[in-house]
């Protein structure tokens, strides 16, 4: 476990753009990849942890780290705690991850921070998503103006791959035929996950943007683009041979456990600034 949590200081890179769940590389030779390293936090420790990984990055902060890290705490769901960085390449992950370990003061900070995770943590795990924009809908996430993630994770039974995508293929054109307003990133576990498990974000800026989406999906133009009740047979016919299990959670962004990008901190610096620790009497 200390030996993850090393990796995923190492892994974080300074690539994290303001778009960077709901990125559109289109023009991309290859797909993005991010890092997700998730944390099982202790019953009784949630407290504890969350002030231990805001005094990791206000280190990392305070020692100009050149990378940047989004974090994510569950609100439902089990405990976890996510830590996530993005990649243009795989490529540049390896090159991210070469030199931070070349960096002797972030590595020593690293170490100082990672050998106390066993005091709150039951487990931990990096996982390792590429994007699937041909899945995906609504172009960029507004991330500095957003306050929750909705992240729905997808088990695809094997060899159902086709059928499960065929399926997100018309969900986009039909999204693009109605011109809905909302937005998704879906990406793909090339590590760290079974095979066959997707997982899909939404950025919210409140929870009541939630309360919004029952009635956009009843829009019309929306039902009709998905083939009427004839090509939504044939969907849910399709979801039943394909997915093995799909589960739906909500995390609250976890701002001083984050080292955002400055374009972030600009844009909204009441929550993204780095706020004092406070004084101990």
């Amino acid at each position: 476990m200390l030996e993850q949590h090393l990796r995923r200081l190492a892994l974080a890179v300074a690539t994290l753009a303001p778009a960077a769940l709901g990125a559109q590389a289109a023009a991309a030779p290859a797909p993005s990849v991010l890092t997700v390293y998730r944390e099982s936090v202790k019953a009784g420790k949630g407290g504890a942890h969350d002030a231990h990984e805001e005094g990791w990055a206000g280190a990392l902060i305070a020692a100009k780290t050149p990378d940047t890290m989004l974090a994510i705490s569950a609100m439902s769901g089990p405990a976890e705690n996510w830590y996530m960085s993005l990649y243009p390449t795989w490529g540049a992950w390896e090159k991210a991850s070469k030199a931070n370990e070349a960096n002797a003061a972030l590595s020593a900070i690293g170490k100082k921070y990672a050998a106390m995770e066993g005091d709150f943590l039951s487990d931990g795990r990096m996982m390792v998503l590429t994007s699937r924009e041909d899945l995906s809908y609504g172009g960029p996430a507004d991330l500095a103006a957003s306050r929750y993630m909705q992240v729905t994770r997808i088990s695809v039974r094997p060899g159902m791959a086709a059928a499960f995508e065929e399926n997100r293929k018309l969900i986009k054109a039909a999204h693009e035929s109605a011109k809905l307003t909302d937005r998704y990133s879906m990406w793909q576990a090339a590590g760290g996950a079974p095979t066959g498990t997707y997982f899909m974000f939404v950025a919210r800026k409140s929870l009541a943007d939630i309360d919004e989406g029952g009635p956009l999906h009843s829009n019309a133009a929306y039902q009709a683009a998905l083939g009427g009740p004839e090509g939504q047979k044939k969907m849910a016919a399709n979801t039943a041979a394909a997915v093995a299990s799909q589960q739906a959670d909500l995390f609250s962004f976890a701002p001083q456990q984050s080292i955002p990008p400055a374009e972030w901190v600009t844009a909204d610096p009441g929550y993204w600034k780095r706020k004092a620790a406070p004084k101990k009497p």
